[in-house]
């Protein structure tokens, strides 16, 4: 495993940064995979002409993003799936970055659809069960007339995810409950206001989903994105 070619890093105030960087580069050109073990701090710190303590913070930072762990007695590694250490900064950012309700919803829909179109090559039985027992539990709020807004959000969401587990995808999966992770909040109110909608709307697309229907679950996923957009708008 090799962290690039030895580099003297001297801007002081940037230098932890440019650490982070390094192994950023090493990950993309696949000099380091998930997996590999790290050298040692003093290795690190002699490759790229710091102290140790820029190295041991750099690293500090690398296990709070989830990037590399830490095993006791036996080195520092880097991890070999995405963690929610990984996936939170993204949250933040994007809630950070705000966006008006035209861009949130252009969003959604290139994520959907997207979905959508592999979910069309790829989903099986088990992911349609699992799909129909989240409409059936929403379904079953409708008629008990359910005012809890986190337990129709809940079953709303449920569907979501099935649907996004339908790709198989485990980067699709954690990228997509991402998203619907920032739109919670609108997600709720657009379920809460009327959850029949919703639960028709979730029909209508399991429907062209077993039928393999492509043009018709991209209907009924804009029908649903649209009443979706309206709340948004009051929303924001």
């Amino acid at each position: 495993m090799e962290i690039g070619k030895p580099t003297r890093l001297t801007d002081k105030k940037s230098i932890v940064q440019k650490i982070i960087g390094e192994f950023r580069n090493a990950l993309i050109t696949r000099t380091l995979k998930p997996g590999d073990k790290l050298p040692t701090e003093i290795e690190l710190s002699r490759r790229f002409f710091v102290s140790r303590n820029a190295v041991r913070e750099a690293i500090k930072m690398l296990v709070a993003l989830g990037v590399v762990e830490i095993k006791r007695g036996n080195g520092t590694y880097v991890a070999k799936g995405i963690s929610a250490q990984i996936i939170d900064p993204l949250i933040f950012s994007l809630l950070l970055e705000g966006g008006v309700p035209d861009e949130l919803l252009e969003l959604r829909e290139m994520l959907e659809i997207g979905i959508l179109e592999i979910v069309l090559k790829k989903v099986t039985k088990k992911d349609i069960n699992k799909m129909e027992k989240a409409i059936q539990l929403l379904e079953e709020d409708c008629k008990k007339g359910e005012t809890n807004r986190e337990i129709l959000r809940k079953h709303d969401l449920e569907f979501h995810y099935a649907f996004a587990g339908a790709t198989h995808n485990p980067l699709i999966i954690k990228i997509a409950k991402t998203i619907w992770e920032m739109f919670k909040a609108s997600i709720e109110k657009a379920v809460y206001s009327r959850p029949e909608d919703t639960v028709e709307r979730h029909k209508m697309i399991l429907k062209a989903i077993k039928e393999k229907n492509l043009e018709k679950a991209k209907e009924a996923i804009y029908l649903s994105l649209e009443k979706w957009g309206r709340d948004l708008h009051t929303y924001t």
